[in-house]
């Protein structure tokens, strides 16, 4: 009796040291995005392939919206056959480093006519690497703690993600001071170092999970489940967009006076959503997933048409902190509202599916815009 006493409340306890090894992954993640869009068009000009930096944002937001559920259907279906689930991930991890290692090499010998094809090749495959072990990795967190619990999970990882977001002014004069060939070798290092210290430290716990989950009755996932998960991550790639993308451009159009503080202010909004949801995650974790979504919803469509349609900055301003509010609730709730919606046997790809809808908007403002 008290051995089974002890067993529930070891599934029940939140298990810390696993989820700072996500966070320092994710932190990793964040550093390599912020260096890849500092140096994209810097690397470009230096080949003389200008001419592809449209494609290259195509690209981008094709691999962003369609390999995090690949990867996460092949990750669930290896460890189907051949109970292993970190394959996935570690050709994810290993082929982003390397690619880290050879574009800084062609950096440091520099636009030399025979290594210069290989320089747009070598974005894409980095684009597609980089996506490969997300889905792997985050949809670890049902692993790390029960489901009540998980959005206090998800309030920390939005907590360190977005702060990294909002320093970004930060971030880029680390870059700078680096140097762009440093800068690709430090980024090989950043995430081969967290991802192996992600594989050491969760690798016992998750895989003893997944085999007890695996070995449950399944549970029957219809094309329904799917249909909300892909609402669900829609709806926060929305309100990352509007913040991200659209809320800026919004500020240098129609308020140019205001247009260089314009990314300063997204910095300390992001700052501010990251802040938020750490504060509120536990007393959101007290409610169903489903209303949150809803009500956060609602909050950011009122939030974005009067971003839309304001022609006053501090309206604008106010409904930017809406939408924030908003992005803060969706990133807490999301994540753990696609797996209450997944068997043990998909939720890697049904967690891809959340996080290739969730770029979805992203990819076609940041085009357009």
């Amino acid at each position: 009796m008290s051995e089974s006493i002890a067993l529930i409340a070891e599934k029940e306890k939140l298990k810390w040291p696993e989820v700072y090894s996500l966070a320092a992954l994710n932190v990793a993640v964040v550093i390599s995005w912020i260096a890849y869009h500092e140096y994209q068009p810097v690397l470009l000009q230096k080949f003389k392939f200008e001419g592809l930096a449209n494609f290259l944002i195509i690209a981008k937001a094709i691999i962003l919206v369609g390999i995090p559920p690949l990867a996460g259907w092949l990750a669930d279906l290896i460890l189907k056959e051949n109970g292993k689930f970190f394959t996935i991930f570690t050709v994810g991890i290993g082929a982003t480093a390397m690619i880290f290692m050879v574009v800084a090499s062609i950096i440091g010998i520099g636009p030399l006519e025979e290594i210069r094809p290989f320089l747009p090749v070598m974005i894409v495959l980095w684009l597609v690497a980089m996506n490969l072990f997300i889905s792997p990795a985050n949809s670890m967190i049902e692993a790390f703690a029960p489901a009540q619990k998980l959005p206090i999970v998800m309030g920390f990882l939005f907590l360190t993600t977005e702060l990294i977001y909002a320093l970004e002014p930060l971030v880029v004069g680390l870059v700078h001071f680096f140097g762009d060939t440093l800068t690709f070798v430090v980024g090989g290092l950043l995430i081969s170092s967290t991802g192996f210290l992600f594989h050491k430290i969760s690798s016992d716990e998750v895989l003893s999970r997944k085999k007890e989950l695996m070995n449950m009755t399944p549970k029957k996932v219809r094309g329904f489940n799917y249909l909300v998960i892909i609402i669900a991550g829609l709806q926060l790639g929305l309100a990352k967009a509007v913040l991200i993308e659209y809320f800026p451009e919004n500020i240098a159009s129609r308020f140019p006076e205001y247009d260089e503080a314009a990314q300063y202010i997204t910095f300390g909004l992001l700052g501010m959503s990251a802040i938020l949801a750490f504060a509120v995650s536990q007393f959101i974790a007290r409610f169903q997933p489903i209303n949150i979504l809803i009500s956060s919803f609602i909050v950011l469509f009122i939030g974005a048409i009067a971003m839309f349609i304001s022609g006053n900055f501090h309206l604008t301003l106010t409904s930017a902190v809406i939408v924030a509010a908003s992005f803060s609730l969706l990133n807490i709730t999301g994540l753990p509202f696609a797996i209450s919606n997944l068997s043990a046997r998909h939720i890697t790809y049904g967690v891809g599916i959340f996080i290739g809808a969730s770029e979805l908007f992203s990819g076609i403002l940041e085009y357009l815009l």
